[in-house]
């Protein structure tokens, strides 16, 4: 089977697994996004599974329309660090209740395994 990974699925496992870590930190960058998803893809390719991974402007824009009661633009104080921040008054609860329900137990498994997750930072 082939998968296809969508930034939604991205940001959201992201940010489920940042704020398991750290319930403070409230973003995951870009950065961090295309790392975490190459990790993924990774691994469903080494089981044989078959991924692709979908990180285009178009993907990010629908996910601030369609996701606006999740998410919203990140931005660090001097710019230079851009990403996805999790709206005020969600947690990472909210997040598996609408994120991963309908996932493959493949692609699940993958957005946990510790290989994918250790890309992340959780400062």
């Amino acid at each position: 089977m082939k998968f296809c990974i969508k930034m939604r699925d991205m940001a959201a496992n992201a940010m489920i697994e940042i704020l398991k870590k750290n319930e403070c930190r409230r973003y995951v960058t870009f950065e961090e996004l295309d790392k975490y998803g190459m990790e993924v893809v990774k691994i469903l390719n080494k089981n044989n599974e078959g991924a692709v991974l979908v990180m285009l402007r178009d993907e990010t824009s629908a996910l601030f329309r369609d996701y606006s009661d999740f998410f919203e633009p990140f931005s660090d104080k001097a710019g230079d660090c851009q990403g996805i921040k999790l709206i005020a008054g969600k947690d990472y609860r909210d997040l598996i209740y609408r994120f991963r329900g309908y996932l493959a137990l493949d692609v699940l498994m993958a957005f946990i395994d510790e290989q994918a997750v250790n890309v992340l930072a959780f400062h």
